[in-house]
């Protein structure tokens, strides 16, 4: 399963020159749409060069949209995405719902008194957790353990994956093209009729995704690091949940989560491959007609303040040094998005980039290092990202000033026009990339339909990007790089902190 960490690779890879490379002039126009009265929009690009297709089902929702008391819900999802449907993964569903009806009121009741706090009886709490095991293992003998993978993994499914991030949760797979129904049944169903089977197992698999996390140093520095970078957004949130939220999130959480967020129109689905969109459209009609209606969920209000003061989180551990620094930056929606997109990939981007030639070349105190735009997520105000891993022989402060001195030489001089070509012909060769995988291009289309409201402006992203010069990324390193709107992580060794006199 994919969550967590992600770069903005995903843009760069859709960088490219105005002019399309060839071969793929014709992409826009071959994109059929095709929409449901529910609401569920579906996007197709016929292949028919190799009997298989790919899909991606996009939802509009993540752990951004996760409320206090429940985060980690979203995140919930990618774990229920494969436990079935009312045909597929039980037994005997009417039995197995009437004994999921018993592991709820079970919840509930220990729910009940563990609200009691202070008050709370240990003794009863002890009996009401031994009374919801109970009654988890009778539900469980009705479950088909991993069905709805085995009928996929039957029929040549490839690349099977659910992911949660802050902004989105994605579902999708690849099969060959005779398998369509299949596909759009499986599918349809898990939309139409989800089963939160299994889900308190699931949230206590999950709750040990949050201790591998914590249990780790750079784990625990990204988590404070990232909660500091936000006073307000909830970009601040860990993706996975809180521990104490996951102990407690209920079956009822997810249903209203569900309820709210997985409606029709809050989702897109692309197909690409070996399909005939005809055949797509009936298969929609009978499949997922049925898919839950309503209005779109309102979007956040929350807007992250400006920031006028450095804020340092300094963790000190026996572990190998690390400096994280954080930059706010514009949206994906913003004009300004793609100078600060193409800034990042000048100053950390690969081996050409500023700070690698600097710091892991010439000075040899970073053993890696690298920058980012929007990696922990895009659709609102985000961050720019520089992350470095210090040698033995080096320390923290002077890592960190070497940093700061290659930034101020961009805001300064700005990118060379050599630089820019350089990034614009790399991505234009991933874009290539991108574009050829039925995969990556269903990825794509469904993101910016649902992410951006027009799965049109994929297309225009390249052309925008294009535009940018030498003086705009310039403009957006001045407006970046100023010493208040940094949020400066380090994890370091004790005795390194005791001979640099203590945190700086």
């Amino acid at each position: 399963m994919k969550h967590g960490l992600i770069t903005a690779a995903c843009f760069m890879l859709l960088a490219a020159p105005a002019a399309y490379p060839a071969g793929f002039e014709s992409l826009e126009s071959q994109v059929k749409e095709y929409s449901l009265p529910n609401g569920l929009t579906f996007l197709v690009l016929e292949r028919h060069d190799a009997p298989v297709f790919s899909y991606m089902t996009y939802v509009d929702a993540g752990s951004v949209d996760d409320l206090p008391g429940t985060t980690g819900v979203a995140h919930m999802f990618e774990h229920m995405a494969f436990k079935g449907t009312p045909t597929v993964g039980t037994k005997d569903f009417a039995t197995e719902q009437a004994a999921m009806k018993n592991v709820d009121t079970a919840v509930a009741a220990l729910s009940a008194e563990q609200d009691k706090r202070q008050a709370a009886d240990s003794t009863r709490i002890a009996a009401l957790t031994g009374a919801v095991k109970e009654a988890e293992k009778k539900a469980q003998e009705y479950v088909v353990s991993n069905d709805f993978s085995k009928i996929l993994e039957e029929n040549g499914v490839v690349g099977l994956n659910a992911g949660t991030f802050t902004d989105w949760t994605q579902y999708s797979y690849s099969l060959p093209s005779n398998r369509l129904e299949l596909w759009a049944r499986l599918e349809g169903d898990r939309l139409t009729q989800p089963v939160m089977r299994e889900f308190y197992t699931e949230r206590d698999v999950v709750y040990e995704e949050r201790r591998f996390e914590e249990s780790s140093p750079v784990g625990r520095l990204f988590s404070a690091w990232l909660a500091a970078s936000f006073d307000a957004h909830p970009y601040g949130k860990d993706i996975i949940g809180y521990a104490s939220d996951l102990k407690r999130i209920t079956r009822e959480d997810a249903w209203n989560f569900h309820k709210k967020y997985y409606v029709a129109s809050n989702m897109t689905i692309a197909i690409v491959g070996d399909v005939r969109f005809e055949d797509v459209k009936q298969l929609a009609d009978k499949y997922f007609a049925n898919v839950p209606g309503g209005d779109d969920p309102p979007p956040l209000r929350t807007v992250e303040p400006r920031h006028d003061s450095e804020v340092r989180v300094i963790h000190e551990e026996d572990a190998q040094p690390v400096v994280v620094i954080g930059y706010h930056i514009p949206g994906g929606g913003d004009p300004d998005w793609f100078p600060a997109d193409i800034l990042a990939d000048v100053v950390g981007s690969g081996r050409t980039s500023r700070l690698y030639k600097r710091l892991v070349k010439q000075d040899k105190i970073a053993a890696q290092i690298g920058a980012s735009a929007g990696f922990i997520g895009d659709k609102y105000p985000t961050l720019l990202f520089v992350q470095a891993v210090v040698t033995k022989d080096a320390t923290p402060d002077a890592v960190e000033s070497a940093i700061y001195e290659e930034l101020n030489r961009v805001t300064k001089d700005g990118p060379t026009a050599e630089e820019l070509k350089k990034i614009k012909t790399r991505a234009q060769a991933s874009f290539i990339r991108e574009m050829r995988s039925n995969a990556g291009l269903a990825e794509e289309l469904a993101t910016y339909e649902e992410k951006w409201g027009d799965w049109h402006k994929l297309f225009r992203y390249l052309k925008s990007l294009d535009k940018v010069t030498p003086a705009d990324v310039q403009r957006m390193s001045q407006e970046t790089f100023r010493p208040g709107n940094r949020v400066v992580g380090i994890l370091r060794h004790p005795e390194t902190a005791a001979a640099e006199g203590g945190s700086k």
